[in-house]
């Protein structure tokens, strides 16, 4: 069926362009100075083109409205000219990357594995995702271009569909990359469905392509632009294209030459020249001229390589995709490789990529050159052969496609590039998921470095040129990382980009930088850039950090939490504000972390531009660049955490100097931006990151304190200018980092900032310790135990001083038990109490020298370095905070004491008691005030809520204290006594409480305790304060409403509904008002039917329902309103509310605390470490005195300060008025400028003059003022150069790097074990794939061994038939174990056990041997009626076809060798013969037949045979039979038949009815009468047909002789008796096919010869009675053959 062709939407434009252009204007200088209709009339008139779009037919017969562009034109087109119409007419994008498909079309084989088929369409669905990219086929619905047009389909597919949603949420539709898949086929392949020709003189056109038929090729829908190549010139007539053969697809694979496979035919030729074209690389392969440099210099030297052309004048990277393919593809292979073109092979499709893959890995895996091999030429040439059978006998062909192979091999790798990728599909390392990143990696492994090589020989001495050279291989570089960054393959910018190019320094563009940070999934690039030294300061601007806010597509969360939660925008812009870095940054970062003005939009721009405001030193300026790269970082990382973009905030992390103090940072704005999400899932996942920062943290801080724990240590106490100057610990604590807090270096910290200057001593006072407060506190007090109790210096710094040696060894002892304890923090934190400096056991002997001074003479501490006198140390102790927290706490249980007192005092109390006790609680209140305002001008990272909260309260009960307390009963006489006492007792006991919050939770029991009562409190205390409101309400109501029906409106009904009758039944059980009434009786006492119906009316007063008319109620009998009426209602109301409220809640309040005390036991620990650091660091803040003393400290300080200003700006003063003087000096001595030694020792002079004139100079010269004047320099300095030496925090970055990498290899193996199950699921299906292969393989090299041993068997049947000629009987049995190994059984299908002859012998042993069992029943058509009797039983477990294993029943009345006596069911006797007639060689006697050791049942005594059991014979062991072979001589007309001078014997035989054959007559010797009388009466039975035979059954041997002797008779003719001879030929073990291993035949042969020719005149006529020649033509049993022998050689008769 012909394509049809819409001719309304022809338009025929010939005419008018005829008009404008005339033949010889055709040809124009350039195509871009063309108009469109002169090229549209180029395009046609030079190449016969037309074009327009195909619409296919769908499934449903209907046409869609879109169509497919196609360009139908001759095969000798420009292709500028086709360049220049895809450009203006398709509009098509410039590609990145073109991969043409080379496979087959008309020899496509669907894939084996088809598992492999969507993992490939989902690569190439990631190809067309990653970058901007076209795909070439031949454009046919079949075979790999319909498999990728599937793919395109799919994609189209879900575009639609997410731009549909987007349409109906009312958003943008998402931005894609264009998909292009071009079709490029000849016209006379798709003849049957499309006819061209009839579009000459047509320009544009619309072609309705109709559904092809089954055997006819056609273009496939999917692509979304076609090329047709025209077979011959449009318009030619000297062939008629309608007469050539359709081209049919080949599923039998026998064609060779295939239009459309053929390597010379249209298409081929035409992608060949195309693909070329698109490959070009004219500006890298030129050779640049001086003449040429010049004018490129002249211009840019950029400007070659910054094009803005939308098709590269370099032509597109090109990768080459082969699956599976004809010969004919091999030889495209070698064309592309030729090109340079690197290839991606698909092994494992089968054909063309399947034998390049074979020689690629066996040239490549060996050593020798086997490409010159003629051994791997011809496995090659069988390899072709056995793919493509029509190569058979053409081997010129054959060979020539042999050649291709082993030259694309060779050529493959050379000069470092490479061309040939394979990808295994059938293996499950490499995931055809990413055909992406083989594809680029082909491209970067095949692609040519530009180097300065290039540029030849003269040019290199060119500067210029090789600035050129730079600027290309930069352009390269940017290039392949633009494609690596599109496709997201940062493991192939390391390895192919970076790692090439190592040796020079390449500059990252801003360009791609934006794109690795904005990009999600992206963030390796970023490591990448930021390894390659990329200069962040240069990068972040202002305006650069205000567009990665408004860039990217994704801001919901950055809306929701920042912009919304924080900053309470509306959300509906679309960027954010230009004054966004100063106001909405820093308002956000001061929300989440509480710091203020991290940002700084001002000191970002001159960061940036490289200008700072500080000391111009070389030394300087770097510092000052080290700070603002680590400021840039610092801003990025906050931006990642504002985006939620985790992974680049580790990334940045991971490059920080300051990883500690940022991961704080992180952890804490993560943790403040939860409660801004909305979504649970989106909470659990910010908890989560965060936890994942904190664990950082504590991790570097882990890993840093056991590789140097005292720089580990030192680092905790450095402050950070930009996060406020808070130090590290100070971070953690303000970021609620309870495990950071609870690290033993922290808390080591924590314990030595507690102790101060300070360490308390242990001395040995017999069998009492003295409790380290109270040395600490009387040494304060009384001074003088300071001298053997304290020790000035801090903990693990205690000095050296002499001892006796007696001392020395216990100090050492001591010294290591302290810095153990040091060492860890969880015990540290727990036994405070014990951490003491033990020096000496002996108080006497260290009390005498210390009062004398002695000791102190020696002591020297670490913090000090001259001596301490009496006045410094008194100083240090009181100003240890542990010296404060003791002295403090001993006040204050002081003061509570006399606040008992004074609340207590009778009356009116006492007015100097009461006015101490508010002095002493107003001197608490501002101590607190003070602290509190510290904290906040400080920025400290201590909570302000609590302390002010606890401020507001204690000003309240102060005012209250003194206005109803002191002032007013002692000067106004209110006599408010009661309430006065009232609040004094609330007071106290506020005062105590705080006791439990101020000083008791530093103790190591204690404060555990308490953590786990505050979340016993609020999280069961509270739930169950919300269960019991419930329940209190509701029946209280309810109780009251019943017990007091009439009860007035008022507040005593609520008191005893809510608070008598629910809150106090808890505690009391007052049921009075329930058992009986009290006041009167309650019911309404009505008689008349009236006053019943209107008594609600009449209580009431009507509509008014105001209850206050008592004449009413007394009318009804009700005395009081107030009664309480008893009933049963009540008290089933208060039996629920007491079992809920008093069983029920407080058994589960009970249940709840425990819960919570096993759920906090683990964590209260680390909650109190965390806790005890603000009590213990206020007090590091805290005056010497303690309340109510701190009032002197006040007064000390106020002087201090006041003292210390007015010195400073003295000093000042004086500095000017010096400096001025020294300048008039200076000028006056101009001399002095020529010599500098004169300058200063002038200098030197006129300062010491100064200094000693001045009354001053001489009161800065004192020490007091000499330590104010030194504090403020430091001061001034410290602000000045407020930032800390960068260069030591290497070893932080290091730090942070490498732990990064340590928790990537975590994360990877977390990621394997995650993803092993899938691992294992496909190595389970290779595994299986595998067993399946090793089992066919086993299976045919079990049959092979089968064959070989049948084959031997056979062998030495042939060798048995061979050496039996010439024998007699008795020799032959060696030879004759033949038909005991027939296989299969007889009258079965059951196999038998293969035997050599070498495994015959049970002597032999064989460990394999592993038979069946076969014991057939006594049922079985195999056993004749009369001898079913006689078959005996199984000795094996039914059923009857076993195994060996089963024969585990044995019968024990088996007489094995012997002859036994037996009885039949009937009750007849038989006599059973169970002793063999095989006879030894040596003495010719019978001999005994072994037996199983095992199973004890007989073994046959010829060997094995492949069965085991009873098999088809009667009995087990010997069964034996007789024979009787009747002969005669044959005479052929009264003559005897004689051949080579013997005359030939007859044999009587007969027909057997079961099996058909032949057999001489035998009988079974069963045991009811003789073998001989057996015999006889079966002989007579076939000979005679009479089954009533009157013989005796005790025949004896002569009997049978004479019995046989009787058929002898006279001669007719000469009345003579004719000659009879009777002997026993042979008596022994018979060869049979009914044999097993533990039954078996054993025979005795009797010969009766008859001299006549007539014998047994009566002999039946039916045909089962026969006389045959006996030769060695009779076919028999092998061993009545042998008899046979036997019989003719006793006579001499022939026999050959």
């Amino acid at each position: 069926m012909l394509a049809s062709m819409t001719q309304d939407t022809l338009i025929d434009e010939n005419d008018s362009i005829k008009e404008k252009l005339s033949p010889p204007a055709i040809l124009f200088p350039t195509l871009s100075t063309l108009e469109p209709e002169n090229f549209h009339y180029l395009i046609q008139q030079q190449y016969g083109a037309c074009w327009g779009t195909f619409k296919f037919e769908d499934f449903l017969g209907n046409y869609p409205s879109e169509g497919r562009p196609f360009l139908y034109v001759d095969d000798n087109i420009d292709l500028h000219v086709l360049h220049h119409f895809m450009i203006n007419e398709w509009k098509l994008q410039t590609a990145n990357i073109v991969i043409p498909i080379l496979s087959s079309s008309t020899r496509h084989k669907p894939f084996k594995n088809l598992k492999i088929v969507e993992p490939l369409k989902k690569g190439i669905r990631n190809v067309i995702n990653a970058s901007q990219v076209w795909f070439i086929t031949n454009g046919l619905d079949i075979g790999v271009p319909k498999l990728i047009g599937s793919a395109f389909r799919d994609e189209i597919s879900l575009r639609r569909a997410e731009d549909t949603w987007a349409k109906q949420m009312d958003r943008a539709p998402k931005e894609h990359k264009t998909l292009i898949l071009i079709g490029i086929v000849c016209d006379d392949d798709i003849k049957d469905s499309i006819n061209f020709h009839s579009t000459k003189d047509k320009l544009k056109m619309e072609i309705k392509v109709p559904q092809s038929e089954r055997a006819q090729l056609s273009l496939n829908s999917d692509h979304t632009h076609f090329i047709i190549i025209c077979k011959l010139p449009i318009g030619s007539s000297s062939t008629n294209i309608s007469e050539i053969k359709p081209t049919t697809i080949d599923t039998d694979n026998k064609l060779l030459e295939k239009i459309t496979d053929s390597t010379g035919n249209v298409t081929n030729k035409f992608r060949n020249r195309f693909e070329a074209f698109l490959h070009q690389e004219a500006l890298q392969q030129q050779i640049i001229t001086p003449t040429e440099l010049q004018s490129i210099t002249t211009n840019s030297l950029s400007t070659p390589l910054n094009k803005s052309n939308s098709w590269s004048e370099d032509g597109f990277p090109m990768v080459c995709t082969l699956v599976h393919g004809t010969p004919e593809t091999i030889e495209l292979v070698y064309r592309t490789i030729q090109q340079e073109i690197p290839i991606v092979v698909l092994k494992g499709t089968g054909s063309a990529a399947d034998l390049i893959s074979f020689a690629y890995e066996e040239i490549n895996t060996k050593n020798k050159k086997i490409s010159e091999d003629d051994y791997f030429k011809v496995e090659l040439t069988q390899c072709l052969v056995d793919e493509y059978l029509e190569l058979k006998d053409n081997y010129l062909k054959r060979n020539e496609i042999r050649n291709y192979i082993m030259s694309i091999v060779k050529e493959a790798d050379k000069k470092g590039r490479k061309f040939l990728s394979f990808i295994d599909i059938n293996s499950t390392a490499p995931s055809l998921n990413d055909f992406h990143k083989f594809i680029l990696s082909a491209l970067l492994q095949g692609q040519k470095t530009v180097t300065d090589d290039k540029v030849n020989v003269e040019s290199k001495q060119n500067v210029s040129l090789k600035q050129i050279a730079e600027l290309k291989r930069n352009a390269q570089i940017k290039q392949n990382l633009q494609l690596t960054l599109d496709w997201n393959l940062p493991d192939l910018a390391l390895s192919e980009i970076f790692q090439r190019y190592d040796d020079m320094k390449y500059s990252i563009e801003e360009e791609l930088f934006d794109q690795a940070i904005l990009k999600k999934n992206h963030e390796t690039f970023v490591d990448l850039f930021l390894d390659r030294e990329f200069v962040l300061r240069r990068y972040l601007n202002s305006d650069k950090f205000i567009s990665l806010f408004n860039r990217p597509k994704d801001k919901d969360f950055l809306i929701i939490t920042s912009l919304e939660g924080i900053l309470s925008l509306t959300g509906d812009e679309e960027e954010v504000p230009k004054d966004f870095v100063d106001k909405g940054l820093n308002k956000i970062v001061k929300r989440l972390t509480g710091i203020n003005r991290v940002f700084c939009k001002s000191e970002m721009d001159n960061n940036a531009m490289g200008f700072y405001f500080d000391d111009k030193s070389d030394k300087d300026v770097q510092k000052q660049n080290i700070r603002a790269e680590e400021k840039a970082l610092q801003h990025l990382i906050i931006y990642a955490i504002l985006m939620n973009r985790k992974q680049l905030a580790k990334i940045l992390w991971k490059h920080s100097s300051e990883p500690i103090p940022l991961a704080l940072i992180c952890y804490m704005m993560f943790r403040k931006l939860q409660p801004y999400c909305h979504e649970s899932y989106l909470r659990s996942l910010i908890e989560k990151q965060a936890k994942e920062f904190s664990n950082w943290a504590v991790g570097i801080l882990d890993k840093s304190f056991n590789e140097d724990n005292q720089r580990t240590f030192e680092m905790l106490d450095e402050k950070h200018p930009d996060w406020n100057y808070m130090t590290t610990i100070e971070l953690a604590y303000h970021a609620d980092n309870k495990e950071f807090m609870a690290h033993p270096v922290c808390q080591k910290w924590v314990i030595r900032q507690f102790y101060g200057e300070i360490t308390p001593r242990e001395l040995s006072w017999g069998l009492f310790t003295c409790p380290k407060f109270l040395k600490i506190i009387l040494s304060a007090i009384l001074i003088f135990p300071m001298w053997f109790w304290i020790n000035f210096s801090p903990i693990g710094q205690v000095p050296s001083v002499s001892k006796k040696a007696s001392d020395l060894s216990n100090d050492t002892k001591n010294d290591a038990e302290i810095e153990s304890k040091l060492g860890e923090g969880k015990k540290l934190a727990e036994q405070i109490d014990e951490v003491n400096v033990r020096q000496g056991n002996d108080i006497f002997q260290r009390l005498i020298p210390r009062l004398d001074g002695s000791a102190v003479k020696k002591s020297k501490t670490t913090s000090h370095k001259k001596q301490l006198n009496l006045f410094e140390k008194i100083k240090i102790l009181w100003s240890a905070p542990i010296t404060k927290f003791y002295t403090n706490f001993v006040c204050y249980i002081a003061f509570l004491c006399f606040f008992t007192l004074a609340v207590i005092w009778p009356s009116c109390g006492n007015l100097r008691l009461d006015f101490f006790v508010w002095f002493c609680a107003a001197s608490i209140t501002f101590e607190n005030m003070r602290v509190t305002y510290e904290k906040y001008c400080s920025r400290s990272s201590l909570p302000l809520r609590r302390s002010i909260l606890e401020i507001i309260v204690q000003i309240i009960f102060l005012a209250l204290f003194l206005g109803f307390r002191i002032v007013g009963l002692w000067h106004f006489g209110t006599c408010q006594i009661v309430a006065s006492k009232a609040i004094l007792g609330v007071g106290l006991i506020y005062y105590y409480y705080r006791l439990l919050f101020i000083f008791l939770p530093i103790n190591s029991k204690l404060g555990p305790l308490m953590i786990r009562l505050r979340y016993m409190i609020t999280d069961d205390f509270f739930t169950f304060l919300q269960l019991f409101l419930i329940f209190m309400i509701s029946s209280g109501v309810a109780i009251t409403a019943v017990v007091y029906p009439h009860h007035s409106l008022n507040l005593d009904l609520f008191s005893k509904a809510f608070l008598s009758r629910g809150f106090m039944a808890l505690f009391s059980s007052d049921m009075a008002d329930l058992k009986q009434q009290q006041r009167g009786p309650c019911s309404i006492n009505a008689t008349i039917q009236t006053e019943r119906e209107y008594a609600c009316l009449r209580l009431s007063n009507g509509p008014s329902f105001k209850y206050d008319n008592p004449d009413a109620y007394e009318q009804y009998g009700i005395p009081s309103r107030n009664c309480n009426q008893t009933s049963w209602i009540a008290w089933f109301l208060l039996i629920q509310y007491f079992f809920l409220a008093k069983r029920f809640l407080t058994s589960l309040l009970v249940a709840m605390f425990g819960l919570t005390g096993a759920r906090v036991q683990s964590q209260s620990q680390q909650i109190w470490l965390y806790n005890r650091y603000e009590i213990l660091m206020e007090y590091a803040k805290r005056p010497c005195l303690p309340p109510p003393f701190i009032v002197i400290s006040y007064i000390i300080m106020l002087i201090t300060s006041c003292s210390s200003r007015c010195l400073l700006k003295l000093k000042e003063h004086i500095d000017k008025k010096n400096y001025s003087t020294i300048q008039t000096l200076t000028q006056s001595i101009p001399t002095a400028k020529n010599n500098d030694a004169k300058t200063d020792e002038f200098k030197n002079t006129s300062n010491e003059v100064i200094q000693n004139r001045s009354i001053f100079q001489r009161l800065f010269s004192c020490e007091p003022c000499q330590k104010v004047i030194e504090n403020h320099k430091n001061k001034i300095n410290a602000d000045k150069h407020n930032w800390k030496n960068d260069e030591t925090n290497v070893y932080w970055k290091y730090q942070a790097k490498e732990f990064y990498a340590k928790t990537q290899e975590a994360d990877k193996v977390q990621e394997k074990s995650k993803n092993l199950s899938k691992r294992t699921i496909n190595m389970q299906k290779d595994i299986d794939i595998l067993r399946k292969s090793l089992r066919h393989v086993s299976d045919r090299v079990l049959t092979s061994e089968k064959i070989l041993i049948d084959s031997q068997i056979l062998l030495e049947k042939i060798h048995s038939i061979i050496k039996q000629e010439d024998k007699s009987l008795p020799i032959y049995p060696k030879f004759i174990h033949m038909l005991s190994r027939e296989s299969p059984y007889i009258y079965t299908n059951e196999a038998r056990f293969p035997i050599t002859e070498r495994h015959i012998p049970w002597k032999v042993s064989f460990d394999l041997y592993d038979p069946t069992v076969i014991s057939l029943p006594k049922q079985h058509d195999c056993f004749q009626d009369p001898e079913r009797l006689f078959v005996e039983p199984d000795l094996a477990i039914e059923p009857s076809v076993t195994t060996m294993t089963d024969i585990t029943t044995l019968l024990i009345d088996y007489k094995w060798n012997q002859v036994v006596e037996s009885q039949l069911p009937d009750g007849k006797k038989i006599i059973i013969d169970r002793t063999t007639w095989i006879v030894t060689s040596e003495d010719k006697t019978s001999s005994f037949y072994r037996l199983d050791n095992q199973l004890s049942i007989p073994l046959n005594p010829m060997g094995r045979t492949g069965v085991r059991g009873r098999g088809a014979l009667i009995r087990w062991g010997p069964n034996k039979s007789i024979i009787a072979v009747i002969t005669r001589w044959k005479k052929h007309h009264d003559q005897f038949t004689v051949i080579d001078g013997q005359r030939i014997l007859e044999t009587l035989v007969f027909k057997d009815k079961y099996t058909n054959d032949w057999k001489l007559p035998e009988a079974k010797i069963l045991g009811i009468e003789s073998r001989y009388g057996a015999i006889c009466r079966s002989f007579h039975e076939l000979a005679f047909k009479d089954n009533d035979s009157e013989h005796s059954f005790s025949f004896e041997g002569n009997d049978m002789i004479k019995y046989f002797e009787s058929f002898a008779r006279v001669s007719i003719s000469t009345f003579e008796t004719t000659g009879f001879e009777s002997h026993m030929a042979y008596q022994g073990y018979i060869d049979d096919l009914r044999n097993t291993d533990n039954a078996w035949v054993e025979t005795e042969i009797w010969n009766f010869h008859y001299d006549s020719n007539i014998p047994f005149p009566n002999l039946r006529q039916d045909g089962v009675a026969i006389w045959k020649d006996v030769t060695n033509n009779f076919r028999d049993f092998l061993i009545q053959t042998s008899i046979l022998r036997e019989i003719t050689r006793i006579h001499q008769a022939f026999f050959k």
